[in-house]
């Protein structure tokens, strides 16, 4: 939150209709002028029970100090919570202030979540009873839903990570006893036959990536190559060719759908996500999936689902090349 927006979260704070504690956030000089608390973790702690507003940088902080009285004051990384029906004559000790110690975030995120969940909603002076829980509303309730947006894709991140890791830990383990590098490795050419080569290829990859114990549950379905795929290794680097098979692999097995960098989805009809996706005269429907990401031009990998299930492999192109035969 910038100091131009700070004038709307005072109003926020002394807002008479909110019913749902404000947690304000402050950065910090020492922590690179970032939060001293990671708002994920806070947010996740919190449950929706509060809305949370992070001030971004030391002149938010000033901004806001120089609109609330000075009993009320927020800097220098520290937190300071806002339960609502809140008042200018409020004694300081009702909106507290968290102070967050290097080394401590933890315990400081455990105090917040504390105070939060322990008092109802509605303030006021005799005040009891069970907390109550509201609906997400306002723009800062939207700023927290994007919080929590954000943690949920890293808990799947994380889960991706750590399912590559075991994956990885498995390649290594068969590169010490096979002493091959598998990790990047093509397999040898066997074939003058290029179908016939790239078939054994694929196969080759999807042995050496996935381990006797999970190809039952990740087997190579039936596939078939389209008019245009074999076209697409012409002239292609020896790691970009193992990359686009390791993606083959992949999407033969269905786990490409699994792994969030990935991204299938469906190929449509034009560049708009309204668009409806390509389905052919004989049914089968197009689908695409990232080769790399973050480049303006990444490639990306499109194929055909036919209605039996099986795949046909259509073509390796960049992303704004969406033709499909």
């Amino acid at each position: 939150m910038s100091p131009d927006q700070i004038p709307h979260l005072v109003d926020e704070i002394f807002d008479s209709s909110r019913i749902r504690p404000l947690v304000i956030v402050t950065t910090s000089r020492r922590n690179a002028d970032l939060p001293l608390i990671q708002m994920a973790d806070l947010a996740e702690s919190l449950l929706g029970r509060a809305d949370v507003a992070l001030l971004s940088g030391p002149a938010a902080a000033w901004a806001l100090d120089a609109r609330l009285p000075e009993k009320w004051r927020t800097f220098g990384g520290s937190v300071r919570i806002f339960f609502a029906d809140a008042s200018e004559a409020d004694p300081d000790q009702r909106h507290p202030s968290v102070y967050v110690s290097p080394g401590r975030e933890a315990e400081a995120i455990r105090y917040i979540t504390t105070k939060v969940h322990s008092v109802p909603s509605v303030w006021t002076s005799d005040s009891g009873g069970s907390p109550v829980v509201s609906a997400p509303n306002g723009r800062l309730a939207k700023e927290n839903q994007k919080l929590v947006n954000q943690l949920n894709a890293t808990k799947q991140e994380l889960a991706d990570a750590r399912r590559d890791k075991r994956e990885l830990q498995a390649r290594v383990a068969r590169l010490t006893s096979t002493g091959t590098d598998v990790l990047s490795a093509l397999p040898p050419s066997v074939y003058d036959d290029a179908e016939k080569q790239l078939r054994y290829e694929i196969g080759q990859v999807w042995l050496w990536r996935y381990a006797e114990a999970d190809r039952a549950a990740w087997p190579l379905r039936p596939y078939q190559l389209g008019p245009d795929w074999l076209a697409c290794f012409t002239g292609i680097r020896p790691a970009q060719r193992r990359d686009i098979l390791d993606i083959v692999t992949d999407v033969l097995t269905g786990r490409a759908a699994e792994v969030a960098g990935r991204q299938v989805r469906p190929h449509r009809t034009r560049a708009d996500g309204s668009a409806p996706q390509r389905v052919r005269e004989d049914g089968a429907t197009a689908w695409r999936c990232n080769i790399k990401n973050n480049s303006p031009a990444a490639p990306r990998m499109t194929w055909w689902k036919l209605r039996d299930g099986s795949l046909e492999l259509g073509r390796i192109s960049i992303h704004d090349d969406t033709r499909l035969r």
